[in-house]
């Protein structure tokens, strides 16, 4: 590592270099002494008219290579400043020259580190450059002067997530070790920084609660956050964080957020919650693989953390108080360590590897799949067979297009000396991916398949990276699925244990029976009404199925169960003792529906509709989720073929009480902020929208033009015709949220409790569009349900699965369903769980607009405990969640009588997807015994209201 500080030596660049010819660097005090490392600092105050500012950093006798090479800086910008972009940048071969491009903080120190080995440098790299010989810091903003402080410039390489032998064997260590350990004795190491929102205060003290530590650090924040940070680089897999902290009494934290940056993607960051505990000392220690949440992140390039964080965030106009203990970072492999990818191997015919083990092996596995089939050999033995797809008939629920490895054991294959593995893949598209391992003295080893591969003719067989996995895509091989052989003996709960409670009233009991379904109003209460004519209120459970977003369950299920048949009873019978008289989805296999029915549940399913398109599209080409064109044609031949075929097979099976036609398609109103308005420009909607605004204007162009443009006659459209060219801009400043952020989204959302957030400076342009919408959205639900009606006509059919909100004129499009299925979380409340005015206005407003009953078809409660990133969690515990399901079930109950049925999110966890605990058990099926006992409870109340009903 080399450092350069200001004050110690020379600067790197006496000058930087702006537009206007060059300011001066000045050493001084910092500006802001928000942190107590900082005495001087570099400063660069440019003239008004610089818009740009460059700072060059000359690497004379520094060898820094790209691969695994890092720049760090620390910088303050102050609160007002108009700098817009950070460019950190590097000079290879005397001229190339590549750059970051980030998003500056102001009104704080921040420290950045940028990888040199990121996808910035990767051309760089492929063309034979090896090392930095300058770097450089740009700085563009929207205007001047621009005033910057530098406090310091490091340079560095980090180390190879695993160590890789010349025989291109990837090992890690069994034995634990400690890769460094702070406390108020040793002091904080130079790489650490701590950041508030506001002043601070540190230092070494005796314990506020006497005991075994007689000195801590203190940090005393006057604002509601602090963050101590490490700018140390570690692996993801096999490394452990683990740090004891002391809150005092009356403190205000809400959460504990251990995080870490990722180096291989570009510093992007990934936080945990954690419930805080107040009063007394509590120990923390949690792997860096369960910061980055879920499994499926394996199987990209993640591999290293480029810092860690520990930091505590507190209720607003509040200040942070903590003392540390110790923090240690330690080595600890994990069952998918060493942390190594397969490449591709794509050729067909026999291909082998041969690789040395030093000593006698044991726990030994191999994983293999390969299209279109494979015959796997090991040291001259058939261990088999396989495909592309090695699942059987037991695929992951919606994840059929996961290429899924067999696996097996190698105790007595595997040998010490020479060992050779051999993959015959078919021709026909050929290509396959090999891994296997094995653990030898105190030593745990990988082979993978990869470029040391070779072909009957001796050469090198041609391989490709499995690349980036595309969202909720992936491969269920090493190392995303953590070998059998690594793993302790699978286990399952025995659910016989939890708390049960079967309802006694008649309008919670349900029995499968052929017939009508419908619904009934007696005495102002909505109800379903069954064939035979009972009052029926659903309440029912979902996302029961092996699941790409919750990887880690659905891996546990495969090696817990010898069949879906098996898992599906078991996790039925669970639903079933909790108390739920129905399954439905989202994401609910047909085994769990089948297995349901055998113990007398009913069920709802989920039709697609839209599902092939073709989409409709807005002016940027970007498709609206969720609908098809309604005016296509071909769309409507292939929903009657779909629906024709499930008519067979629902039709006949009484458990099956009603379906969806779909699930929170972006409708207009919605909280999350994404519109369908302005979507009109695929082929047969482009076509209806000319006409409709010829009808519209009656004809008269020049009608439109003044309507939508005024007197700004240089935007006049030519014809009708030409809107579809000119594809003018109906939304304003509302933003497209194709795939939003979690944070982003429920920032959104959060701001529409509050209202809309509609743009109405567009005036008539936007209302014509917005009417269009609806219009297409009338075509829609009207075609769906005449087909469902004509193919399906004894089942419930519910409407659009809403996002917690929408517009009256959308609302009337779906007046004649059976039921408006609503979904609506009550996450807002800060350690509540209750919907607020706004969600009850909205769900009122359904009913109001429609006049049919509501389902409320997705809800949850979740809590920190869970140690996942919960960026919704509100509550700290299971038995504070468990609570909190039987508030929301009352406020629910007791406030709409017009609603009949209630659908908890869910059976699981989505570690892999949302990185949320909603579910009522955990990645190996053990429930939440607290949270459980809040739902059996809940049920018990819902059953004795009814009673009387």
């Amino acid at each position: 590592m080399r450092e350069w500080l200001p004050g110690a030596g020379a600067p790197p660049a006496r000058i930087a270099w702006t537009p206007s010819g060059g300011t001066p660097v000045r050493i001084q005090e910092p500006a802001a002494r928000e942190s107590a490392d900082k005495t001087k600092v570099w400063r660069f105050d440019s003239r008004p008219s610089d818009k740009a500012l460059a700072y060059a950093v000359k690497l004379d006798g520094v060898e820094l290579k790209l691969e695994h090479g890092w720049f760090e800086f620390s910088y303050y910008l102050p609160a007002d400043s108009r700098v817009t972009r950070l460019r950190p940048g590097v000079r290879v071969r005397g001229k190339k020259h590549v750059a970051a491009d980030l998003v500056p903080v102001k009104g704080r120190w921040t420290v950045v580190r940028w990888p040199l080995d990121g996808p910035e440098t990767a051309a760089i790299r492929r063309d034979g450059g090896k090392y930095a010989e300058a770097l450089e810091l740009g700085v563009l903003a929207s205007g001047g002067p621009i005033a910057l402080e530098i406090g310091g410039f490091a340079v560095g390489a980090g180390t190879p997530a695993n160590s890789r032998d010349r025989e291109g064997i990837y090992s890690i260590p069994l034995t634990p070790e400690t890769q460094g350990a702070w406390n108020a004795v040793t002091g904080l190491p130079g790489f650490a920084g701590v950041w508030p929102p506001g002043g601070f205060t540190q230092k070494r003290t005796a314990p506020t609660l006497p005991g075994e530590k007689e000195k801590v650090f203190r940090f005393d924040a006057k604002g509601n956050a602090l963050a101590l940070t490490f700018r140390i680089e570690a692996p993801l897999a096999d490394t452990w964080l683990e740090f004891d902290y002391f809150l005092p009494e009356g403190s205000k934290i809400k959460s504990v957020n251990p995080g870490i940056t990722v180096r291989e993607w570009n510093g992007k960051r990934r936080t945990l919650r954690l419930p805080p505990v107040v009063g007394k000392w509590r120990k923390e220690k949690l792997a860096l693989a369960e910061i980055m949440g879920g499994d499926t992140w394996r199987s990209g390039e993640a591999a290293t953390a480029s810092s860690f964080e520990i930091g505590f965030l507190g209720e607003p106009e509040s200040s942070v108080a903590v003392e540390f203990g110790e923090i240690r970072l330690l080595r600890e492999p994990a069952a998918f360590a060493p942390l190594v990818r397969p490449q591709w191997l794509e050729e067909s015919g026999r291909l082998k590897r041969t690789f040395h083990i030093e000593d006698a092996p044991r726990k030994g596995w191999i994983m293999a799949l390969a299209a279109p089939s494979f015959t796997l050999w090991v040291n001259g033995r058939e261990l088999g067979r396989g495909k592309f797809n090695n699942s059987g008939v037991w695929t992951m629920h919606a994840g059929n297009g996961w290429p899924v490895a067999a696996e097996w054991p190698l105790d007595g294959v595997l040998k010490a000396g020479e060992n050779e593995v051999e993959i015959e893949i078919a021709p026909g598209g050929a290509r396959g991916l090999v891994a296997l391992g094995w653990e030898e003295d105190s030593r745990r080893c990988v082979v993978v398949s990869d470029g040391a591969w070779r072909n009957v003719s001796g050469d090198a067989v041609k391989v490709r990276p499995i690349g980036e996995p595309v969202r909720l895509k992936g491969l269920d091989i090493y190392p995303v699925r953590r070998p059998a052989a690594w793993l302790p003996e699978v286990r399952r709960p025995d659910y016989a244990a939890v708390p049960a409670y079967a309802p006694a009233c008649e309008r919670l009991k349900v029995a499968p029976e052929p017939g009508k379904w419908g619904t009934v109003q007696e005495n102002g209460r909505w109800w379903l009404k069954t064939p035979s004519g009972k009052p029926f209120f659903f309440n029912g459970i979902q996302t029961v199925a092996r699941i790409c977003e919750n990887y880690g369950y659905s891996d546990w299920a495969r090696r817990a169960y010898s069949s879906e048949k098996e898992w599906a009873d078991d996790a039925a019978a669970l639903a079933q003792r909790l108390g739920f008289n129905g399954l439905a989805v989202a994401a609910t296999a047909d085994a769990a529906f089948a297995a349901g029915a055998r113990r007398g549940m009913v069920y709802f399913t989920y039709l697609g509709c839209g599902d092939g398109g073709p989409a409709l599209v807005n002016r940027q080409g970007q498709p609206l989720p969720g609908l098809a064109d309604p005016f296509d044609e071909n769309w409507k031949s292939r929903l009657r073929r779909r629906a024709a075929e499930a008519g067979k097979r629902w039709n006949r099976d009484p458990a099956c009480i009603g379906f969806f036609v779909n699930n929170e398609a972006h409708l207009e109103g919605n909280l999350a902020g994404r519109s369908s308005s302005g979507f009109v420009y695929s082929e047969a909607c482009g076509r209806e929208f000319v006409r409709w605004l010829r009808e519209r204007y009656r004809n008269d162009l020049q009608m439109l033009n003044l309507a939508w443009f005024g007197k700004a006659e240089a935007e006049y459209l030519g014809s009708f015709e030409e809107v579809l060219v000119k594809k003018p801009d109906p939304l304003g400043k509302v933003p497209f949220m194709a795939d939003p952020t979690a944070a982003a989204a429920l920032a959104q959302i959060g701001r529409r409790l509050g209202g809309d957030e509609r743009d109405g400076r567009k005036g008539r342009m936007r209302k014509d569009f917005d009417d269009f919408a609806v219009h297409t959205v009338k075509v829609y639900a009207g075609y769906v349900l005449k087909t469902m009606r004509e193919f399906m006509p004894d089942k419930l059919i519910g409407s659009n699965r809403f996002m917690g909100a929408s517009t009256e004129a959308m609302l009337e499009v779906w007046k004649d369903y059976d039921l408006i299925a609503w979904n609506s979380y009550p996450m807002w409340v800060w350690k509540d769980a209750t919907y607020t005015g706004r969600q009850l206005a909205e769900i009122r407003k359904a009913h109001r607009v429609t006049g049919k009953p509501v389902m409320l078809t997705e809800w949850g409660v979740q809590a920190l405990d869970v140690r996942m990133a919960s960026p919704s969690a509100q509550l700290l515990t299971q038995k504070e969640r468990g609570e909190g399901y039987g508030k929301v079930v009352k406020q629910v109950v007791e406030t709409f009588p017009f609603v009949v049925g209630m659908v908890n999110f869910g059976y699981q966890n989505l570690a892999d997807s949302e990185g949320q605990g909603w579910g009522v058990v955990d990645n190996e099926g053990r429930p939440y015994h607290d949270f459980i006992s809040g739902i059996v409870a809940a049920n018990r109340w819902l059953d004795e209201y009814f009673v009387g009903k």
